[in-house]
């Protein structure tokens, strides 16, 4: 269906992003990513490379827009444009359950450049809770189950 094209971690809180090749994802979120919690409805978060193309496009942003969102993992295009409760699979292992849409906040204005919250227009990303732990990598592929 699709491929993760990217994955991002921040081990602190408004700290930089690193770009991982692969990761371990557990029962409460990326290994070494600061967003570790029990009890939260958002343990990972996703975002599609095209839509960011276009935010990117729309606001004249010129660098890593995977980065500059935050959200943890990007994978080519999302196939439906409501994902909430859907369930996916990243690679042969990982499972994860789409549990709500990231609103995108006043720091994508920030990272990326004024209007970016409005060019987001619904597709800032979702936030996903672990199913099936285990690890993926960049060019895994990414389908609906």
């Amino acid at each position: 269906m699709g491929s993760i094209t990217s994955i991002v971690i921040r081990p602190e809180k408004k700290g930089a992003i690193q770009h991982l090749l692969a990761a371990h994802i557990h029962a409460n979120g990326i290994e070494g990513d600061h967003f570790v919690r029990p009890e939260t409805k958002r343990s990972v978060t996703l975002v599609a490379a095209d839509d960011l193309a276009r935010v990117a496009a729309t606001v004249g942003f010129q660098g890593d827009a995977h980065g500059a969102c935050r959200r943890n993992i990007c994978v080519d295009s999302f196939p439906e444009k409501n994902m909430e409760g859907k369930r996916i699979a990243l690679g042969d292992r990982v499972i994860l359950e789409i549990t709500c849409y990231c609103t995108p906040c006043s720091r994508m204005n920030d990272n990326l450049g004024d209007g970016a919250v409005q060019a987001f227009d619904h597709a800032a990303g979702w936030g996903a809770i672990v199913i099936e732990e285990g690890d993926i990598n960049v060019g895994d592929e990414f389908r609906v189950l």
